[in-house]
């Protein structure tokens, strides 16, 4: 993900709220909506991303690469398969939100759901799983890691998300997907 697209992502996450009361009622609605597809975009690939970790690394404790592990868990501080979980649940519960708020705030020709963000979750989720211990691929995990991090913040803090919300879908997720969430660590 590049710099400037980045950077873009979280000024229209954090500024949604400064720019609409400026705009005139048809500016409104198609700025609004463009900002609010742009915020579901991230949302999806947050989510995907993690997704992506969790699988990163499953698969490599399932196959004993004890180095690789090392190496990841080593390039972000505290990682564990139920952080990166909760983490994609939170993205997911967010994305989820956006999505509803879109279709009821904005009447365009679709509807917005999930699959409509789907390219971004698994393009997001795939460049996760593929990581590779190089300068790049860290360098590009640690810029992904601190963007969806500081919009999952910015989520909780804005009260968008919270911690019982969070948990009752971890919950319900975890059994519709079979993961134990004791046995994630």
């Amino acid at each position: 993900m590049s710099g400037l697209f980045r950077r873009m992502c979280i000024l229209v996450c954090s500024s949604v709220a400064l720019t609409v009361p400026l705009l005139t009622a048809a500016e409104e609605n198609r700025v609004g909506l463009e900002q609010m597809k742009l915020a579901t975009s991230v949302g999806a690939r947050c989510s995907g991303f993690y997704d992506g970790m969790f699988a990163l690394l499953h698969n490599l404790s399932q196959g004993s690469d004890v180095q690789a592990l090392g190496v990841v868990k080593g390039n972000w501080e505290g990682l564990d398969k139920r952080y990166v979980f909760r983490q994609s649940t939170s993205a997911m519960l967010m994305t989820g939100i956006f999505i509803k708020q879109m279709n009821q705030k904005f009447t365009s020709e679709q509807r917005f759901s999930f699959q409509s963000f789907s390219q971004d979750y698994v393009s997001s989720r795939k460049a996760a799983m593929s990581w590779k211990d190089d300068e790049n691929y860290n360098t590009e995990l640690g810029q992904q890691r601190q963007q969806c991090e500081h919009i999952l913040q910015i989520a909780m803090r804005n009260g968008t998300l919270n911690k019982q919300m969070i948990d009752g879908a971890m919950q319900k997720r975890s059994i519709a997907l079979g993961v134990d969430l004791q046995a994630t660590d």
